[in-house]
């Protein structure tokens, strides 16, 4: 089904702000999108525990990758997790080499946290295994479908770029910390 649909649809930059109409695929691409992200964290879940890492940690990991040492209590926020939780988390990261912590020596009360070697290696290897999941799709697929793909994919992207004022996977940007629900 995917396959007819993406031999139909072209590319394109126009943007609508308002409701879907009749023949309009917006539904069908929400539901496509939702299901194939539940079909990706299942597989990554099956990659996270050959990599003997939870969810919650690859996502510290990857934080830390992006933003570089920072607080306890900034990594708590941005996770939006209490400190307690975080420092769980932490310290069977420590434990394992993933991360390193350090005191700052003018407060020693403030605890930093940084990417250890170890930790880099298991983004690493969870990055290539992503990326030879997404090419053992990518090759099922019509070898001219894939022009198509790319420039939709591209679209998508900067499309969601400019809906939340940036990209938010960009490494070198700055973590904002979730809301707290309370």
């Amino acid at each position: 089904m995917m396959i007819d649909v993406m031999r139909t649809i072209q590319p394109t930059n126009i943007a609508s702000d308002g409701p879907a109409t009749a023949g309009d695929p917006t539904e069908q691409i929400i539901a496509d999108y939702r299901a194939t992200t539940v079909a990706m964290k299942c597989a990554m879940s099956e990659r996270l525990v050959r990599l003997g890492i939870s969810m919650a940690q690859l996502n510290i990991l990857y934080t830390l990758h992006r933003s570089g040492e920072m607080s306890m209590s900034r990594l708590a926020d941005v996770l939006n997790v209490s400190l307690s939780s975080a420092t769980g988390l932490v310290d069977r990261m420590e434990e394992r080499g993933f991360i390193e912590r350090t005191r700052v020596p003018e407060d020693r009360r403030v605890v930093l946290v940084r990417i250890a070697e170890a930790g880099e290696h298991v983004l690493e290897e969870n990055d290539a295994q992503t990326d030879e999941l997404m090419r053992n799709v990518l090759t099922r697929l019509d070898r001219t479908q894939l022009p198509i793909i790319a420039g939709a994919m591209a679209d998508f992207r900067a499309s969601l770029e400019a809906a939340v004022g940036a990209a938010p996977w960009d490494r070198h940007g700055e973590s904002t910390p979730a809301p707290r629900s309370r």
